[in-house]
């Protein structure tokens, strides 16, 4: 196995089916080179699938994705004897990511047609890991089976093509399958190709998940139409990216964080990605909290990250130990409780999560420090990021007020803690440049500010841990140029030494960030430099056919010029195809309060978007609609009877 540099997939058409998947470029022919090819369970199962018609290649017309699962091909055939431009034969291929393939040649000129279909086929049954690490390895040797080809990995690992038809020759030497074909004018032939792999014995991976996604379906209308088409084009691909991780419970799916390089589901993806759905019902938070919870960490183990109480980042496989090195799951975990709370978390479900979240708040309090005001770091001599302080800040205010209200023990003590977190916070990130007063980056292991102006601030409005001089200095200096480059919020400021806007590190624009820098500053009442950050994604979006990648340049936008993905993001991604939901939710100001039975709807104000209507919401699991008219005022269409408004 040779190594060669990261394969990219920026300009690839993906479709995914989790955990299936396929790549492929707008010709739709695999060729075994780079990333294309079909996936199941993080191995490519099929590199190469060429297509020729009286040994030529179609000549390529189109190629788009139609659904999150499927990208279609359009193609045409040409004979030298035609006389004609036209084509004597269209093709048609449509792709699915849960590995079929349904091949389509029409007839669409005057005579009657004989010629051979081939499908030149291949596979490696290389791990995607090993592919974005940069190696390469050889096809595997074929062997006929029935009705197609068959390939087996060392490891156990094998996976057959079937083909319906079954193709009139199949050779192994040159893993090829052929038919003949007749083909009178105006008639059309087809054969289903299909890929089934069978995962080495031992190794089952997740499943896909079956049924209507744990969330309701909102119906979105708003004057701006880019706003909708978001939202259901995010909503498709968090469908298709959903897994059942566990098979001890069936009926709860995670997302895997995206296509194509983290098709597996980690714990800060599904953490944030279920905050953002809370709008939809708390069904989807509870299955992931359940599923994190049964996974805390019990005890120390240095190795993999795990210490009591700590929320797991990486699941690993059944039977594989989970892995637990990302800060903050923990603090994630809270606040998604917290949350989900107030939207309406059935009582039930809330007293069943209480032992996990003391024993999360136990693990929080530690990583504090035993001194009132320390921060939470990196590792006993790490750095302490800005938006981990957030995070944690936050968690603490949700964990206290869950503690008070079903009187437990340590709800005043933890209230205490993170106003002492608060105000050090305040005092020791505060910085300040020629743009103005902002919140650096970390402290360095010192205890020194890294002051860098960074999209880390984006975190800090919407948690709380500022008061209104700091929310006014963050709102201004997140829509300052050199952080807002009007397709986003660049990660670090431009003025920064060494910035690029491709650099992932820095330069880039993650919807994400953005999305939680717009909401948090429409919290805070900053709906002004809310929407313009918004804007920024809703000016890219388009380009991207709404299904916006992990990250894209922090290019200054400029009429003319098209935003640029990263050449390793991943597209779809859960946190970005959801990541707009929280932001109309802040603009049409709705604070739920279901354990109080109460719902506070405050638009901040006119919305640039004009008039937003977001409809078949869930508070308290019962429908909820809401109106904001294009003067900024909210009408309330929908609400549980006896459900108490603030309007």
């Amino acid at each position: 196995m040779s190594t060669i540099p990261h394969p990219v997939a920026h300009d690839a058409l993906v479709c995914v089916d989790a955990p299936g998947m396929a790549i492929s470029g707008r010709d739709g022919q695999l060729r075994g080179q780079g990333v294309s090819g079909v996936y199941h369970d993080g191995r490519r199962t099929l590199s190469r699938n060429v297509l020729t018609i009286g040994g030529i290649e179609p000549e390529p017309l189109s190629g788009h994705v139609v659904a999150a699962g499927a990208v279609r091909y359009l193609a045409m055939r040409r004979f030298a004897a035609d006389g004609t431009p036209d084509p004597a034969l269209v093709v048609e291929r449509t792709r699915y990511a849960d590995g079929r393939e349904r091949l389509v040649v029409r007839n669409t000129g005057r005579r009657a047609l004989c010629f051979p279909v081939e499908l030149a086929l291949g596979t490696d049954l290389i791990p995607l890991a090993a592919l974005r690490a940069g190696h390469r390895s050889v096809e595997l040797p074929a062997r006929v089976a029935a009705a197609g080809l068959g390939w087996s990995a060392p490891d156990g690992m094998t996976v057959r093509t079937s083909a319906e038809p079954a193709p009139d020759t199949a050779l192994a030497a040159t893993a090829t399958l052929r038919w003949e074909v007749d083909l009178e004018p105006a008639r059309s032939w087809a054969v289903e190709l299909r890929v089934i792999a069978e995962p080495a014995p031992g190794r089952p991976g997740p499943r896909a998940f079956v049924g209507q996604p744990p969330w309701t379906e909102p119906r979105v209308r708003c004057d701006d139409v880019r706003v909708a088409a978001w939202v259901e084009q995010g909503l498709r691909d968090l469908r298709a990216l959903l897994v059942v991780p566990d098979p001890d419970l069936p009926t709860v799916p995670m997302p895997t964080a995206g296509a194509p390089w983290q098709l597996a589901p980690t714990g800060r993806d599904a953490l944030w990605t279920a905050r953002m759905l809370l709008p939809l019902g708390t069904r989807f938070a509870s299955g992931v909290l359940r599923l994190l919870a049964a996974r805390q960490g019990v005890r120390s183990q240095p190795r993999d990250g795990e210490e009591p109480g700590r929320i797991p980042h990486s699941l690993g496989r059944v039977g594989e130990r989970p892995r637990y090195d990302c800060a903050g799951s923990t603090a994630l975990f809270v606040t998604l409780f917290g949350e989900a709370w107030r939207w309406g978390l059935p009582a039930a479900e809330t007293t069943a999560l209480l032992p996990a979240l003391v024993r999360a708040l136990g693990h929080l309090s530690r990583t504090l420090g035993e001194r009132p005001g320390e921060f939470v770091r990196l590792g006993p001599e790490g750095p302490a990021p800005c938006e981990l302080q957030a995070q944690t800040y936050q968690a603490a205010r949700h964990g206290a007020a869950l503690l008070d209200a079903y009187d437990l023990p340590g709800g005043g003590a933890l209230r205490e803690r993170a106003e002492h977190l608060g105000v050090a916070f305040r005092k020791a990130f505060r910085a300040e440049d020629a743009a103005g007063e902002f919140y650096a980056a970390a402290l360095d292991p010192a205890g020194r500010p890294i002051t860098v102006a960074s999209s880390a601030m984006a975190h800090l409005p919407g948690s709380g841990i500022l008061d209104d001089t700091g929310n006014r200095a963050v709102a201004h200096r997140l829509t300052a140029p050199d952080l807002d480059c009007g397709w986003g919020l660049r990660a670090t400021s431009a003025r920064t030494p060494g910035y690029h806007p491709l650099g992932t590190l820095g330069g880039v624009v993650r919807a994400h960030d953005t999305c939680v820098a717009a909401a948090g500053l429409a919290e805070a009442g900053h709906l002004d430099a809310a929407q313009r950050l918004f804007a920024g994604l809703l000016h890219a979006a388009p380009w991207f056919q709404y299904r916006l990648p992990e990250m894209h340049a922090g290019e200054q936008r400029a009429a003319g010029h098209a935003p640029v993905a990263h050449p390793l993001a991943c597209r779809p991604l859960a946190r970005a195809a959801g990541a707009i939901l929280p932001v109309l939710v802040a603009f049409a100001g709705i604070r739920p309060d279901a354990p109080a039975g109460r719902i506070t709807v405050r638009p901040a104000g006119a919305l640039d978007v004009g008039e937003l209507e977001l409809r078949d919401l869930r508070v308290g699991g019962e429908p909820f609609t809401v109106r904001v008219n294009r003067a900024g005022q909210a009408i309330v269409e929908e609400a549980a009877a006896g459900m108490q408004l603030a309007i």
